[in-house]
């Protein structure tokens, strides 16, 4: 077995490597994923937790047990890296979406985006549909079918029917600090926040698969998303897949126009379409602890930033870039 430090270099040197990082993307990756998500299928609860957990808990024994065993801290804490990197981090440094299309981004061009805000309104409206109920498993199934009709092209592993969130263990922490629902780099398992309503629940889970399937751009996944819940023929995941982007969309709106032609905007919206809106930022507000989420944001922005999503967390907001340049 690799020593951690030489397993380090190993991985450091894919990085700077785009082809060695998109042959991992496309012959490690779903192999190990695959494998990984079918062993970790079998426990019902978030095994990345439980090892995230018990490499923290060897290394406050190292430290406060261990004394000058600096060696065993230093091993412990380049395997838990080694291990998150090769389970999955290395997708960050594959080619991107545009690289894998054989597509250039589109410029920003005033009228067309004023088409799309107009479209996408006209769109959004008519796809409304009050909903509560949701029968989960057949929403997976839905988002599942829509991946594996993807061309190669596209460079995503294929899902598996094994591949289901798991739950958390420490779903408090995630409210705190405002996570929705992450892919752990161990074990190749989904998590979507317990506490999730349901009508975000499809978007939420066809974003978290994309990461598991080897995406890494937080914007791709979210194309990805509101791509798989549109394509559906069912009209309350095309309503959930359309009603998701609208913070990113608001967002772009208020950076390209005015402010008088952004209030007029707003107004085409039908009333029902802005209450969901609002109800739902404030569900998460009153679940978030402003200086724990104010932090983690920080540190997320730094860890994206670091890992070749220049953005950092407006990442997510480029969406909208995607949909223009692709769809």
């Amino acid at each position: 077995m690799l020593p951690p430090a030489l397993l380090i270099l190993l991985l450091l040197a894919v990085r700077s490597r785009t082809a060695w990082a998109d042959w991992y993307a496309l012959h490690f990756y779903p192999a190990w994923s695959g494998v990984a998500s079918w062993i970790s299928s079998w426990v019902p609860i978030s095994l990345e937790e439980v090892v995230f957990v018990a490499f923290c808990a060897g290394i406050v024994f190292c430290l406060f047990r261990l004394r000058r065993r600096w060696t065993v801290l230093v091993s412990l804490v380049l395997w838990l890296v080694a291990w998150g990197y090769a389970g999955w981090g290395l997708n960050y440094f594959r080619s991107d979406i545009f690289a894998r299309a054989g597509r250039q981004p589109e410029r920003f061009e005033p009228e067309r985006f004023q088409r799309f805000l107009d479209d996408y309104a006209q769109a959004l409206n008519e796809s409304y549909v009050p909903w509560e109920d949701l029968d989960k498993e057949s929403v997976e199934q839905d988002i599942k079918q829509f991946y594996t009709t993807l061309p190669a092209q596209w460079g995503l592993a294929r899902p598996k029917a094994w591949q289901r969130p798991k739950k958390l263990l420490f779903n408090w922490l995630y409210n705190a600090v405002g996570v929705s629902g992450f892919v752990g780099p161990f074990l190749s398992e989904i998590q979507v926040n317990n506490d999730a309503p349901n009508r975000q629940y499809p978007f939420l889970f066809a974003h978290e698969l994309s990461h598991l399937l080897g995406v890494s751009s937080e914007a791709e996944a979210n194309y990805w998303a509101y791509c798989a819940c549109t394509a559906s023929a069912r009209p309350e995941l095309r309503y959930a897949g359309l009603q998701s982007i609208l913070p990113y969309v608001l967002t772009n709106a208020w950076t390209a126009l005015p402010e008088e032609e952004y209030n007029l905007y707003i107004e085409k919206f039908r009333p029902e379409v802005l209450e969901v809106y609002k109800a739902e930022k404030q569900y998460w507000i009153d679940r978030t602890s402003p200086t724990v989420n104010r932090i983690h944001g920080r540190l997320y922005d730094l860890f994206l930033k670091s890992n070749r999503i220049s953005s950092g967390r407006v990442n997510y907001n480029e969406v909208i870039r995607l949909i223009l340049s692709l769809s």
